[in-house]
């Protein structure tokens, strides 16, 4: 079975929280994003990253001054890029089989975070934040080029065939779960209006692809 794992790097994350009390904030998030698949499965081989995107709502809950319980609900745009070969003898002739897929996925996640803050410095405070990330997914296709080479000697014939936007959520696991890591800092705009801009990484735990191709 084809196991692929997701890897999600935001590159920046920018939101503006409205303080509605002392200890309830919300706001808007947006974060472009660097994305790739790592496989785990023998012939799988990650072919490059993809740029996506997400965007969705902030709440925390502070319980603390220094401490918050960070979530929301994000609609995240991912995917990457994967290669699998396969080279095989039958008789005299050597079949290498290979196949190319970029991957687009769309989920809807819950981050469950835990956000760490120090005093304000100026207008700046800065954080940390750590936690997992479920997520359902709800759209998945692929770009796919495949290529079958036959060498018999010193004749060599190639077959190859392209398709595009595949619908392969048929394929994809309907869940996800990430590990969350983070940091950044909290500009202080007016009043309880802040501008937050860090960094995001995400690991998925659990395989984005549960089916596979024939010899695996």
């Amino acid at each position: 079975m084809k196991k692929l794992t997701i890897l999600f790097f935001a590159l920046i994350l920018t939101s503006v929280v409205n303080a509605q009390d002392a200890k309830l904030h919300f706001g808007l998030k947006a974060a472009p994003s660097l994305a790739w698949l790592h496989s785990s499965t023998k012939g799988y081989d990650s072919n490059g990253s993809k740029f996506g995107f997400t965007y969705g709502l902030i709440t925390e809950f502070k319980f603390s001054d220094n401490y918050a319980f960070a979530t929301g609900i994000d609609v995240a745009y991912r995917g990457g890029k994967s290669k699998y070969t396969q080279s095989e003898t039958l008789g005299s002739s050597t079949v290498t089989s290979s196949i190319e897929e970029n991957i687009t996925l769309q989920y809807i996640e819950l981050p469950l975070t835990l956000k760490l803050k120090t005093n304000e410095i100026g207008y700046l405070t800065y954080y940390l934040q750590a936690g997992l990330a479920p997520g359902i997914n709800i759209s998945a296709s692929a770009d796919e080029k495949m290529s079958i080479q036959t060498t018999n000697g010193g004749s060599t014939t190639t077959i190859t065939a392209d398709s595009t936007d595949m619908d392969i959520k048929d394929g994809t696991n309907n869940f996800n779960l990430s590990m969350v890591i983070g940091g950044g800092v909290e500009y202080t705009l007016s009043g309880s209006t802040v501008l937050l801009v860090g960094l995001q990484f995400n690991n998925g735990f659990l395989d984005e692809r549960r089916c596979g191709c024939e010899g695996e």
